[in-house]
């Protein structure tokens, strides 16, 4: 793995709502030496409810107190306290879903918390100004780009992917290819409970194999990531 300081190519993941299978997908990245940021919900910080994915598996959040140590070396991001729309709620709803939220996984895993995943990726304007406010420097939307181009709007950001899109062989040969001396960021983003049969999990395994092949490429967390290329 190249080091941030001589790397024009960054590879990102991004999951979000902390479940009970990203236990399998953190063993999955280690192993290939990738990194991701995850995007969890203070609120939620416990396996005692569910809900089924696709009328077939049952998902439950991951309990802080059991894993607290799961997601080290790589990043605690904000998804909110409850996961609800933003959009939908007034200024001082907004800023308490956002900044205690931040204020919680702070304390509990004892990181700092640089930024996070929009709950199903909408917004407005007052979400984006109390983003700004509150120092975070990235909201990752769910609009994929399908390139590699840098955010040019931070805070908002919208990713590369979903890590189980078709064009996922597409793009990394075409990340692969690239050969230039500005900075390509290939940001992926998704929830491990969309993972539902062996079948889907030996893709995926697949997909991190393929990518940790990649020469000339980082792979670091959302933070590191937006530090090197965007300055922050």
């Amino acid at each position: 793995m190249l080091s941030l300081s001589n790397c024009r190519k960054l590879l990102t993941f991004s999951f979000d709502d902390g479940n009970t299978d990203d236990i399998r997908l953190v063993e999955i990245l280690n192993r290939y030496g990738l990194k991701a940021t995850f995007n969890l919900c203070s609120g939620l910080p416990d396996n005692s409810q569910y809900w089924i994915y696709e009328g077939k598996k049952e998902v439950r959040h991951i309990n802080f107190w059991e894993s607290k140590n799961l997601y080290d070396g790589h990043e605690i991001a904000s998804h909110t306290v409850c996961h609800p729309h933003l959009e939908e709620l007034t200024e001082v709803e907004i800023r308490n879903e956002i900044e205690l939220d931040c204020i919680y996984l702070s304390a509990f895993f004892g990181c700092n918390i640089s930024g996070m995943a929009l709950p199903f990726g909408t917004y407005n304007e007052t979400v984006l100004k109390t983003v700004k406010d509150l120092g975070l420097h990235y909201c990752r939307t769910v609009s994929d780009t399908y390139s590699f181009d840098l955010p040019e709007k931070l805070p908002l950001l919208d990713p590369t992917c979903h890590f189980l899109s078709g064009r996922m062989p597409e793009l990394i040969d075409r990340f692969a290819e690239y050969d230039g001396e500005d900075y390509n960021l290939f940001y992926i983003w998704g929830h491990s409970y969309e993972l539902v049969t062996e079948k889907d999990w030996s893709n995926f395994e697949k997909t991190c194999s393929e990518i940790a092949s990649l020469n000339g490429t980082a792979f670091c967390t959302n933070r590191e990531a937006l530090m090197r290329c965007c300055g922050l």
